[in-house]
C-alpha cells in the first residue's frame, strides 16, 4: 500500500511556461476536437499544451476554480464532476472526437463520464497508474501482469482499486476506441510532490548529501511532457489498449547514475555520502519519506523496474532528463521558498538538514 499511496499523491496537485519537446511524428492532417476533463493541475496542463501545439481544438470541462487564469483563451465548460452525471449535460451532445480524463480519485466519476459520452463514438483516453499492479516484488511488470483484486464492497477500495475499476469502465464503454496509460512517478512542470526537487535543490546548494544504499538501486520517473506527448500521439494514431509509461530513459537508471547526471548538469560541488541500507534501517531512515523517491530492491524489487517495451515499440519518446530537472526547478523557484520546504523542520520534504548532518557524521 505504501508504494500505491505514493503514486496516488503524485497526481494530486503557479503557473509557468513549459518548453514543449519537438515532435518527430508526422504533422496532424486533421485537427481533432478534444475535450479535457480537468486540465489545470499537473498532468492536465501538459496535455493541453501538447494538444494545442499539435494543432488540435481543445476545450476544458472543470469547475473553473483551480488556476482559472491558466488557459483563458480556451473554451471552458463549467461543471463540477462531484455533483454526478448531470455535470455533463451541457457537453454530452457536442461532437467530441476525443475525451481525455485525468481524474485521480473515485472511479464513480469515470463511471458517470463514460456513461455520458459513450453514445458519441468518441475516443477515450484515461490516465491511470502502475498502482494497479498486484505484486511490486515482480521485476519487469508489464501490461498483462496481474492487477489488484476488486473487493465486492467498493467502500473497501483504495486508490489502486479505484484506478483499475476506472480502466475497466473505459474499456467496456469505449471498446476499440480507448487508450489507457499507466505512468510511474510523474515529474516536471507543476509537479506537486517536490521529491525529485529535494535532490536537485541540495545539489544546487552544494550541500553534503546522505544518499541511499550503494547507488545501485533502480530509479524510474517519467516527465509529464513525455506522458502528454505519448497520449496525443496515441490519439492521432488511434493506439488501442493499455500502455505502461515509465522512464526517464530506455535503459534502466540507477541512483548513482541519476546523481552523477544531476550533479554534472547543475555544476554542483556537493559531497556524496552513500549510506548502506543496513545503516539506514538501524537509524530508522525511511524510504520515500526521509529519502524521497528511494524504493530499495529489498522492499519492492519491481516498483522502479516496470517494463515499458510496448510503449517504446509504439513510438514513445523520452524527454532529456536534464530538461526534466530544469522544468522542476523553474516551476519550483516561481512558486515556493526553498527554505520553507527543504531541510528546516519536521514536515518538510525529506530529512531535516540537522538530521542529515547527524547521520553523515555517523558514517
Amino acid at each position: 500500500m505504501k508504494r500505491r499511496q505514493f503514486v496516488h499523491n503524485l497526481l494530486l496537485g503557479s503557473s509557468a511556461l513549459m518548453s514543449l519537446p519537438s515532435f518527430s511524428w508526422k504533422p496532424t492532417e486533421q485537427p481533432l476536437n478534444i475535450l479535457i476533463l480537468g486540465g489545470t493541475q499537473f498532468v492536465g496542463p501538459a496535455l493541453v499544451k501538447t494538444a494545442i501545439a499539435r494543432g488540435h481544438q481543445v476545450s476544458l470541462l472543470n469547475r473553473g476554480v483551480t488556476d482559472p487564469d491558466l488557459f483563458p483563451e480556451l473554451p471552458l465548460i463549467k461543471a463540477d464532476r462531484l455533483k454526478g452525471i448531470e455535470a455533463y449535460n451541457s457537453s454530452r451532445d457536442q461532437p467530441w472526437d476525443v475525451i481525455i480524463d485525468v481524474w485521480p480519485e473515485k472511479s464513480q466519476l469515470v463511471d458517470e463520464a463514460t456513461q455520458a459520452y459513450a453514445h458519441q463514438g468518441s475516443y477515450y483516453v484515461f490516465i491511470s497508474s502502475i498502482a494497479v499492479y498486484e505484486n511490486f516484488q515482480e521485476v519487469g511488470l508489464h501490461e498483462a501482469s496481474s492487477t489488484v483484486s476488486l473487493e465486492a464492497d467498493p467502500s473497501q477500495w483504495y486508490y489502486s482499486e479505484e484506478k483499475l475499476k476506472a480502466e475497466q469502465l473505459v474499456a467496456q464503454r469505449f471498446p476499440n476506441k480507448h487508450l489507457i496509460l499507466r505512468p510511474g512517478p510523474i515529474k516536471g512542470w507543476r509537479d506537486p510532490a517536490l521529491d525529485l526537487l529535494y535532490w536537485l535543490v541540495k545539489l544546487k546548494r552544494n550541500e553534503s548529501m546522505l544518499l541511499p544504499g550503494s547507488g545501485d538501486d533502480p530509479l524510474q520517473f517519467i516527465d509529464v511532457k513525455a506522458v502528454a506527448q505519448f497520449a496525443l500521439m496515441g490519439v492521432e494514431q488511434r493506439l488501442q489498449g493499455v500502455y505502461n509509461t515509465t522512464g526517464p530513459q530506455n535503459e534502466q537508471l540507477t541512483w548513482k547514475e541519476f546523481i552523477d547526471i544531476a550533479k554534472t548538469h547543475l555544476n554542483s560541488n556537493s559531497k556524496m555520502f552513500w549510506a548502506p541500507e543496513s545503516f539506514l534501517q538501524a537509524q530508522q531512515v525511511r524510504s520515500f519519506e526521509d529519502l524521497p523517491l528511494w524504493a530499495p530492491i529489498s522492499e519492492d524489487a519491481g516498483f522502479m523496474q516496470v517494463n515499458m517495451d510496448k510503449a517504446q515499440k509504439a513510438g514513445f519518446q523520452h524527454i532529456n532528463i536534464q530538461d526534466t530537472f530544469e522544468d522542476c526547478l523553474f516551476w519550483f523557484e516561481q512558486n515556493y521558498s526553498f527554505e520553507h520546504k527543504f531541510g528546516v523542520s519536521q514536515g518538510s520534504v525529506g530529512l531535516t538538514r540537522e538530521k542529515e548532518l547527524e547521520l553523515i557524521a555517523m558514517l
